[in-house]
């Protein structure tokens, strides 16, 4: 089967990888001139590392950090949960990996032919057809990873559902420093941080806060090591996405398209599930097909919501919900925090594969 993927990020690379290996002819269309360098890290809990085997690039991945210890904390520095990093995913192993890095393992994975860079897809078919200046590709499938803002999704589904601006802007950066303690959530009434520890011995920082207009130095008088991780943010490796949010519309399949990962659904970052998701997905439709792709929208729609409540919970906007929250954490058993948190992670692939 000729299969063309509309986008380069981990849901198009994922659905690549995963195609090839279960004997598909394969061509990713890319708009950029090369493979992504955006800033940031990605959370890696137990289903993306079990898609990640699927896709053969779990040997690049460690996971020496799985058993730091972990806090969930109020904004005054009060302790709410104790866990280890993996604990607060569910699971045994956990890792947190630069974003440019994992889609250069992924990339590799790849022969250089099969990603077409610097290729704009202009319009997408239900026949299968992918019109990219100055002509027209026909495909067997075609698998739309190209985001909610995609051209994908805007050919083929323009009754899907909005996507909607939260009214949360963030910051993520990398600081060139190893930390040995202080991992984990911080949550306010209306902004929340993290912090997390890379393999490489840099660590990895992210914020949000409702509005657009909200000063990261406003919050230096957060609990340690906030303050002096806000003081090392280089503004040039400073990113501030705006937090956008959109449901997945009724039918992921139209005619010989298929929608997968953003395209799909657009979720608030609360659990870090993006590209594990769109991961699953890609690994889904490869070896089940679309009816299998088509099984999965509870699954989208569960974690949809789940982000949007647990976003209210980690941020829920007034003073007085924030003290409640903290007084439910404080008296919930810690355990039970990590199996809630953790239970949106808890996949597996309905097939065998070669392990790479």
């Amino acid at each position: 089967m000729r299969v063309g993927i509309v986008g380069g990020g981990f849901a198009g690379l994922a659905a690549a990888i995963a195609f090839r290996r279960n004997g598909h002819d394969v061509t990713v269309f890319e708009r950029t001139a090369g493979p992504s360098a955006a800033g940031g890290a990605i959370s890696l809990a137990p289903n993306a590392l079990t898609c990640l085997t699927v896709l053969g690039v779990r040997k690049h991945i460690a996971t020496r950090w799985s058993d730091a210890p972990a806090t969930v904390r109020a904004a005054d520095g009060r302790i709410l949960v104790r866990r280890t990093l993996a604990q607060f995913t569910g699971g045994d192993e956990y890792a947190t990996v630069p974003r440019s890095q994992l889609i250069a393992w992924l990339t590799a994975e790849l022969p250089p032919q099969c990603v077409r860079y610097s290729q704009a897809v202009t319009r997408v078919s239900a026949d299968g057809a992918v019109h990219v200046e100055p002509g027209c590709h026909r495909f067997d499938l075609v698998v739309g990873a190209d985001g909610a803002r995609g051209v994908t999704r805007r050919s083929l589904w323009p009754d899907a559902p909005p996507l909607r601006f939260t009214g949360i802007s963030g910051w993520s950066w990398i600081v060139e420093r190893e930390l040995d303690a202080g991992f984990g959530p911080i949550w306010g009434a209306t902004a929340d941080f993290g912090i997390l520890p890379l393999a490489d011995g840099r660590t990895y920082v992210y914020g949000a806060a409702r509005g657009r207009d909200a000063d990261l130095h406003s919050f230096r008088d957060w609990p340690s090591p906030l303050p002096e991780l806000i003081d090392a943010a280089a503004p040039d490796k400073l990113s501030t996405p705006e937090i956008h949010e959109a449901r997945p519309p009724r039918r992921l399949v139209r005619g010989k398209v298929a929608l997968i990962g953003d395209a799909a659904h657009t979720m608030r970052p609360t659990f870090g599930q993006g590209a594990a998701l769109a991961m699953e997905e890609a690994i889904t439709l490869a070896y089940r097909g679309t009816s299998a792709l088509q099984q999965r929208r509870p699954r989208m729609l569960a974690l949809y919501g789940a982000s949007k409540a647990g976003s209210y919970f980690a941020t829920p906007g007034v003073r007085s919900l924030e003290s409640l929250r903290n007084e439910a954490l404080r008296l919930a058993p810690d355990p039970l925090f990590g199996f809630l948190a953790g239970s949106v992670s808890r996949w597996r692939p309905r097939f065998g594969w070669a392990q790479g």
